[in-house]
């Protein structure tokens, strides 16, 4: 392995241990696949679900851009060091990732541009989750207001999933325009978007 590959590897944190993340400075090769869809895959076998891979998957689901599937997949081979996860295709393999945190500072420092912080997706993503559970309650008007402050942190990651899901609230108050406007931004963010990927 070439000392400039085995460096961007090291500072994507591919290779050390437990590596604190750094910013990864990626080429125009890889920036290039970022505008087709790209894979993240998180072990959910039994070592790594013990290590909290199952909160990871559900973080990065919330936080990733819409060109980023996230699954669960099977053993990494790196037990001892989970929650592993993989990012396709490259086949970069990252571990010590079992807190929402971890999860969110990997999405971003992969795959946005410099500025963007961790903490705003993790807030987005608080606050969309207390709107699914004010809308199970049916306090549609709380919902909405929770969803649009969560739209106003303009966070990096899950934008198409806070608009969507704010054009629903929007369904159930009677305000068909404004839930029409929401849907087509979810549409335009992510036109490939399906609704079994969330």
């Amino acid at each position: 392995m070439n000392s400039s590959r085995h460096n961007v590897l090291l500072r994507c944190g591919h290779l050390a241990p437990s590596p604190p993340l750094k910013r990864c400075r990626l080429g125009w090769r890889v920036k290039a696949q970022l505008a087709e869809e790209m894979e993240i895959r998180v072990c959910c076998n039994r070592s790594c679900r013990r290590q909290g891979s199952f909160q990871t998957l559900e973080t990065l689901s919330g936080v990733a851009p819409p060109n980023v599937i996230v699954k669960s997949c099977g053993c990494l081979g790196r037990c001892g060091g989970g929650p592993n996860l993989v990012v396709l295709p490259d086949g970069l393999i990252f571990g010590h990732c079992g807190t929402a945190a971890r999860a969110a500072e990997l999405v971003v420092t992969l795959f946005a541009e410099a500025g963007h912080d961790p903490k705003t997706c993790l807030d987005a993503l608080a606050l969309r989750k207390r709107a699914d559970i004010e809308f199970a309650n049916r306090n549609f008007t709380q919902a909405e207001l929770l969803l649009s402050q969560a739209i106003y942190l303009k966070p990096f990651g899950g934008m198409h999933i806070i608009f969507k899901c704010r054009s629903f609230v929007r369904l159930e108050l009677g305000n068909y325009s404004g839930a029409l406007q929401d849907a087509e931004e979810a549409l335009a963010l992510a036109p490939r978007y399906s609704e079994d990927e969330d």
